[in-house]
């Protein structure tokens, strides 16, 4: 009706008793029928109009966010309120990522915006009285938090105290709630100092954002006093100054005769009486909450209800899984036996017969004795009944794979038949191979070929309703070992060619520029060689 101001049809099939509805409205007609309603709209709107301060030439526009607010009704008492057209530019969904956009604009350095600022209030006065103490204060009260103001926010009471006391707070003023009382906190473990006087107590009042006020801190402050050490300066001006610059006649007389500094004199009052110094320590107080809400006590008291609940829950919910579970596999299993495309050629007729009697036992069980049973009831008949059924699945299995692993052995078989005849025409692939190595690669053939033509046969001769002669997983293990023993002799790489012998560059260098030398006249430095004879003679 928001949409269209024309009358609208009004019709529900088998409302009540097989009774069909029909009518019609238009919007006019829900208008008058929800006049009060919009009555008090108007009345929240001027109010809002009012507490926050602004007149109507403030106000630059009024945006409708989504929803019911967009109702044609509510558009004219908002313009008719604000003097001004709603805008509609923003929907429901892109309100707050553009408000975290503009945020982001605001928190960057790089960005340049006008501050803006959405601040939330306390829509209600808060008042905080407290408790006469004997001898002390009397009982007084303060509007802590007043009409409209900013939250969350904390304020600092401080009292001067030396027992216990309580702080009460509530609401002032009209509210449109039935209790005032928001509380009361008992502040515990307070004590007066060693002179017997009250000590000072400050007690944090806070309002956080949701707009929920507690009392979320009070402490006392001990003052003590100490005595305080003399400084070095302090003793070093009580110390006699002898140390003076004298003459060394002086210096000697004052070396050979000890002088006596203090000359009878009375001590001063400052090292009679030493500075004493005031510290302050503070000592957290328990505090103790009514409110109208649960206690902490009933709180943890609910959380450990809640706690057990879930345990409960968890405990029901895995009896239920296991008792799935086992009526599951019996209707599975009761299929598959009955069935000759599945499990019942693998086993005989009168062990099939006997295990889906005792499967329609089990069934039988289960929805009458076996209806609300503890979880491991359930796991012990499932383990029982998988006892005899998974030999039985597990003999269909071995039944249908195995001539495929048989097969996959054969292929290797077969490559390596073909590897051996390359060697026996001397192959260049395997010419490195040595003898030991061939007879190695050959005795493994003739030993694995042997061994599959065995399990070949036993397999095939095999009734299906008993354990395999031989399993899958033994013939893929004998065809990995297989491998493993003709690929290490087959893959083995040919030797390296011996390289060539590195020529010495030195030497080599030696002897170029020894020949370029020869090529050229040396100066020397030694004597000609003389033509002279030598004889014994001379």
């Amino acid at each position: 009706m928001s949409a269209n101001s024309t009358t609208l049809p009004l019709n529900i099939e088998c409302f009540m008793n097989d009774k069909d509805v029909s009518g019609d409205m238009k919007r006019t007609d829900m208008e008058a029928l929800a006049g009060h309603l919009f009555q008090r709209v108007e009345v929240t709107l001027r109010q809002c109009l009012e507490e926050s301060g602004l007149s109507i030439d403030d106000i630059y526009s009024v945006e409708i966010v989504g929803g019911s607010s967009r109702m044609p009704a509510l558009k004219q008492l908002i313009e008719k309120v604000f003097k001004n057209v709603p805008s509609t530019t923003l929907n429901q969904d892109e309100a707050v990522s553009r408000g975290c956009a503009l945020q982001c604009a605001i928190l960057s350095p790089a960005v340049r915006v006008r501050d803006f600022s959405v601040t939330d209030v306390q829509n209600y006065p808060i008042v905080v009285s407290w408790d006469a103490s004997p001898g002390g204060e009397s009982a007084g009260e303060i509007e802590a938090f007043p009409k409209n103001h900013a939250i969350p926010f904390s304020k600092m009471l401080t009292f001067y105290r030396q027992e216990p006391f309580s702080i009460r707070a509530k609401y002032s003023g009209n509210i449109p709630y039935p209790e005032h009382n928001i509380g009361t906190w008992f502040i515990k473990d307070i004590r007066p100092n060693t002179e017997g006087k009250p000590q000072k107590v400050k007690v944090k009042v806070r309002v956080n954002l949701h707009g929920i006020m507690t009392i979320s801190s009070a402490s006392m402050y001990e003052a003590k006093e100490s005595v305080e050490p003399e400084s070095p300066e302090e003793q070093q001006q009580k110390e006699p100054q002898v140390n003076q610059q004298k003459s060394p006649e002086q210096q000697q007389n004052e070396t050979e005769t000890p002088m006596d500094t203090n000359n009878g004199a009375a001590p001063e009052e400052g090292d009679k009486d030493k500075k004493k110094k005031q510290s302050v320590k503070s000592v957290e107080l328990p505090i103790e909450s009514i409110t109208n809400g649960f206690s902490q006590v009933e709180l943890n008291q609910f959380t450990e209800q809640e706690f057990k609940m879930i345990a409960s829950d968890k405990q029901e919910k895995e009896r239920a899984d296991a008792r799935n579970a086992f009526e599951e596999y019996v209707y599975e299993l009761r299929s598959k036996v009955s069935s000759d495309d599945e499990l019942a050629p693998y086993i005989l007729e009168n062990n099939r017969a006997e295990l889906v009697k005792q499967l329609d036992d089990m069934e039988n069980w289960l929805y009458e004795d076996g209806e609300d049973c503890h979880k491991q009831v359930y796991i012990d008949k499932l383990a029982q009944l998988k006892s005899i059924g998974e030999p039985v699945q597990t003999r269909k299995v071995e039944t249908e794979l195995r001539p495929v692993v048989i097969e996959d052995f054969a292929k290797s078989l077969q490559l390596c038949m073909k590897a051996l005849e390359l060697i026996r025409s001397k192959d260049a692939k395997y010419a490195h191979l040595s003898d030991d190595d061939i007879s190695k690669v050959d005795q493994a053939f003739k030993s694995s070929y042997q061994w599959l033509e065995q399990a070949r046969v036993k397999s095939a001769t095999a009734p299906k309703h008993l354990p395999p002669p031989v399993t899958v997983a033994q013939i893929r293990q004998e065809k990995s070992n297989f491998e493993n023993t003709v690929n290490s002799v087959l893959n083995k790489p040919p030797p390296k060619a011996p390289s060539p012998p590195k020529e010495d560059k030195n030497a080599g260098d030696q002897q170029n520029s020894q020949e370029q030398n020869g090529n050229q006249p040396q100066p020397s430095s030694e004597k000609p060689e003389e033509n002279m004879e030598w004889s014994p003679t001379n």
